[in-house]
């Protein structure tokens, strides 16, 4: 059994892998955030690898975020994680409150 056998996912080959994997996708997610900073209050995915997140808070870091956020979850022995950022201030961010 191949580790991507082992992987309980379905669909096409083109919906599940990216290259870079992980890291590499998440990567261009925040980099196209860059050109949609006032069109979202917070960009938001899924993390799986604890291990890639230093890396992605480096580039969050170099994109000039306002806030970075990590929410991490676990159910049984599977462990996972939000990372959430922003590039409005607080002050914008109140803005968004109804």
């Amino acid at each position: 059994m191949t580790d991507k056998a082992a992987l309980n996912f379905g669909g096409q080959n083109a919906e599940l892998w990216c290259e870079g994997g992980e890291f590499g996708f998440i990567t261009q997610m925040i980099f196209e955030s860059v050109n949609y900073p006032m069109q979202c209050l917070w960009f938001t995915t899924l993390v799986s690898k604890k291990e890639n997140l230093s890396g992605l808070y480096k580039i969050l870091s170099k994109v000039n975020c306002a806030e970075v956020k990590t929410i991490e979850m676990s159910q049984g022995q599977k462990s996972s994680r939000i990372l959430a950022w922003t590039f409005q201030s607080k002050a914008q961010q109140k803005s968004w409150k109804f």
